[in-house]
């Protein structure tokens, strides 16, 4: 008989704790974001999935193929250039006409992008997708995420692990960029946005998640046919599949081993411990994951930012840039 997966042992339980979920995932139309999608739409009785991005024929042949793992869940696409916030905040708004809750969000958007471009709204693309977008999202959604029936989480995907020296002079990369500069602004800048977040809104899980290498089209989407696929073979003998990456993500999208901080006494009914968040705390509520759901929290370096105050420094520019670019109410 043929030994099973630990990872499939792991999601094979998700259906025990849930017949029921409101996911949202921006970035879902190939990679991480489509296979973990994939994933939750076989492992959950009756899902109700919004693929969020651009890419209209993508979007269907990802719809059709949910629609065959599971016809009792309901699946939808949201067209949106997520680079703009206004973007951002008009696929918010069809969300939130339709849903009285969300249970999971799910952020995997951006690219590897070589060199600097801003949008209209005056932001480098990138650094949008991989970060002001992604803190919108949630900025729009904590009503509906705070409203969930069980504790509702927030997963964003990108290089938790990766964090290094950044200035707060410098958030928006306006003043200083390059490719290495722009990756660990966004790894940082996400870790420390998830552990504020988590401290000030107790009954929802934040997750910053290094995925790995994973077998996707990124890397001929970011340098081209040529040239990404021979990065893709170099690769390959460290990467795992975009089958078992979502299979990995829809267990920390869904384990109760990362509970917020106010279910932190709860038991687990999965008979594991809880995970040693962000701050050093056992189920802290903000969570800085591995591919495989390990802990890779640089503790001194979060101290380090912490004692300078840069969660909340971090936010508070977070909230500039939104009425900055949007509008005083934003």
């Amino acid at each position: 008989m043929a030994r099973v997966h630990p990872v499939q042992q792991a999601s094979a339980k998700v259906p025990e704790r849930r017949s029921k979920l409101v996911a949202v995932f921006v970035g879902g139309t190939s990679g991480i974001g489509e296979a973990t999608a994939r994933n939750l739409a076989k492992t959950i009785e009756s899902p109700t999935i919004y693929i969020i991005g651009r890419n209209e024929s993508a979007a269907a042949r990802v719809l059709q193929s949910l629609h065959t793992l599971n016809p009792r869940g309901s699946f939808e696409f949201i067209k949106s250039d997520v680079s703009l916030l206004r973007g951002v905040d008009e696929a918010c708004r069809q969300i939130q006409k339709k849903e009285p809750f969300v249970d999971l969000l799910f952020m995997t958007p951006g690219h590897l992008a070589t060199r600097k471009n801003d949008t209209v709204e005056g932001l480098d693309t990138n650094h949008v997708l991989r970060y002001y977008a992604r803190m919108r999202f949630i900025h729009n959604l904590l009503p509906r995420l705070k409203a969930a029936e069980s504790p509702a989480r927030v997963v964003t995907i990108l290089a938790a692990g990766k964090e290094g020296e950044i200035d707060e002079s410098n958030f928006d990369l306006q003043v200083s960029f390059s490719f290495g500069t722009a990756a660990t602004y966004g790894s940082t800048m996400n870790s420390l946005a998830v552990e504020y977040l988590a401290s000030k809104h107790t009954s929802i899980s934040f997750i910053h998640v290094f995925p790995g290498i994973v077998q996707t089209p990124l890397m001929r989407a970011s340098f081209g046919t040529i040239l990404g696929s021979v990065i893709g073979l170099l690769t390959r003998m460290t990467s795992i599949s975009a089958q078992e990456s979502g299979e990995r993500n829809s267990i920390i999208a869904t384990s109760v081993s990362y509970p917020p901080v106010a279910h932190v006494g709860t038991a687990s009914i999965d008979g594991v411990a809880f995970a040693m968040a962000s701050t050093g705390k056992v189920g802290g509520g903000s969570y800085l994951l591995n591919y495989d759901g390990k802990d890779v929290t640089n503790q001194r370096l979060m101290a380090h930012y912490r004692e300078k105050g840069y969660p909340t420094k971090l936010w508070n520019h977070t909230l500039d840039i939104f009425q900055r670019v949007l509008g005083p109410d934003a």
